[in-house]
């Protein structure tokens, strides 16, 4: 590995870690857009194609197939717009609960690192750095739905050595490490009384008849707390992968990735109101809430299987079928480590999801090759009791076109689009005693560009 290829490593270390956190449109908070010259596809073929350095994360066996080292750096902006409308939220009293509708407007980088060095014909090594996993929600503090959350951040950053070893003409084999790093944060408003409801002995007619101190009342926005969680940790997980060569045109690939498991560590701290402090229910249970705590979670196994099939007239198909376990993540329960109290608790209940792709590219023996496809991604949870603003999901469809364009030999760059129509995402989920109820309407654009430099 040359001297300047350790310098890109570095740079492109620093750059991913400081474009993260991300908000992620493949499956709940699965990060699937990890090539943009993957994307004009629709990301069908991914195992398969191995045609440029994004080989080293889509299917390291492929990295037998260049024959000179190489980058490819690209980067995805995402645009999503998913506007929360309101229809009959309440508090614990059965009243209309007040507040603003929001929804996610954020605009993302994802970025992303592959570098493929072939040692001989037979033994290549890579790295990649990207961000498998992710999300960022953000709210203002006096939406309708503050109570279930304002700012929600996950980040999983992901250094991924990889190596691949040819066995014959037909038949590769790749193993990679992946040392990875989350990092979460979860933001919320506390209705404060809820929080007096919860202390020994109180009751709903105490907390508002202001027997514990100052009167409060469900659901009232100068009353409110806040509360925020950090945690992180780190794990190591690897990944398997083949690609079998049936002809110059045709591959099959297939490809396994573990999921990390964390328990995360960090601190719980709430900020009390005013209204809080002066309600000895309210304040009690707040004060035994803050301090550090901890959460276990299962990330999901992910397998993919690909197949990319020439033809002739300088067409090429790809297709793809992805499977992700993402019933290792039921619940994830945020304990204060000194008292054992439950802080918060998360229910998923996922299921395991599937993805479809199907794309095709075109090459005509000139510097452009253009792509386009299309794709049906499952969401793992859909129940309206369970969905969460933290992670508004849905099924969606995506289509999608790119190009590829060449410079020279040595120096190509990729473009690609996506649209993701997703089916209305509905929510009647109970928090602090307040129901928000409603749906979101959701649509997601995808720009991605990538460059690939050869040595």
């Amino acid at each position: 590995m040359t001297r300047n290829a350790l310098q890109c490593i570095t740079i492109a270390i620093v750059w991913t870690t400081a474009l993260s956190p991300v908000i992620a449109f493949a499956a709940s908070f699965q990060v699937i857009e990890q090539g943009p010259s993957r994307m004009g596809t629709a990301f069908a073929g991914t195992a398969s194609a191995a045609d440029d350095a994004t080989t080293v994360f889509f299917n390291p066996a492929g990295m037998s197939r260049l024959d000179r080292p190489m980058i490819s750096a690209g980067a995805n902006l995402i645009l999503p717009d998913a506007d929360f409308n309101n229809q009959g939220s309440t508090d614990s009293f059965g009243r209309a609960l007040r507040g603003p509708n929001d929804g996610v407007d954020n605009k993302i980088f994802v970025p992303n690192f592959y570098y493929a060095h072939p040692l001989s014909d037979r033994l290549a090594i890579g790295i990649g750095v990207n961000v498998p996993f992710g999300l960022t929600t953000e709210y203002d503090n006096d939406w309708i739905g503050r109570y279930h959350a304002t700012d929600s951040e996950l980040t999983l950053f992901n250094i991924n050595p990889t190596l691949s070893y040819r066995f014959s003409e037909r038949l590769s084999f790749g193993i990679g490490v992946n040392y990875q790093r989350m990092d979460a944060t979860l933001e919320n408003e506390v209705d404060s009384f809820a929080a007096c409801t919860q202390a020994p002995g109180a009751s709903p007619a105490a907390c508002a008849g202001g027997l514990l101190g100052t009167a409060l009342s469900p659901g009232q926005r100068a009353q409110d707390s806040s509360a925020r969680i950090d945690g992180d940790d780190s794990d190591l997980a690897i990944d398997l992968s083949l690609l079998f060569e049936i002809s110059e045109s045709s591959r099959i690939g297939i490809v396994f990735r573990e999921g990390g498991n964390f328990r995360l560590t960090g601190d719980a701290g709430f900020n009390q109101s005013a209204a809080c402090v002066g309600n000895a229910g309210c304040s009690g249970v707040s004060s035994t809430l803050d301090g550090r705590v901890a959460a276990d979670i299962e990330m999901p196994d992910v397998v993919t299987v690909s197949i990319s099939h020439g033809l002739n007239n300088g067409l090429t198909l790809h297709g793809d079928i992805g499977w992700t376990g993402w019933s290792s993540i039921d619940e994830v329960r945020v304990i204060n480590t000194t008292n054992g109290i439950t802080v918060s608790t998360l229910d998923f209940d996922y299921d395991d999801t599937m993805r479809y792709a199907f794309g095709l590219s075109y090459h005509n023996g000139g510097p452009w090759t253009w792509r386009a496809g299309i794709a049906f991604d499952e969401a793992p949870q859909t129940s309206p009791t369970l969905q969460t603003p933290r992670v508004p999901d849905e099924d969606r469809t995506w289509l999608s076109f790119g190009f590829n364009y060449a410079f020279s030999e040595r120096a190509t760059i990729d473009f690609g689009y996506a649209h993701l129509f997703a089916d209305d995402i509905r929510i009647n989920n109970a928090a602090q005693g307040n129901t928000l109820t409603g749906k979101y309407d959701a649509s997601i654009d995808i720009l991605g560009i990538q460059g690939n430099w050869t040595f």
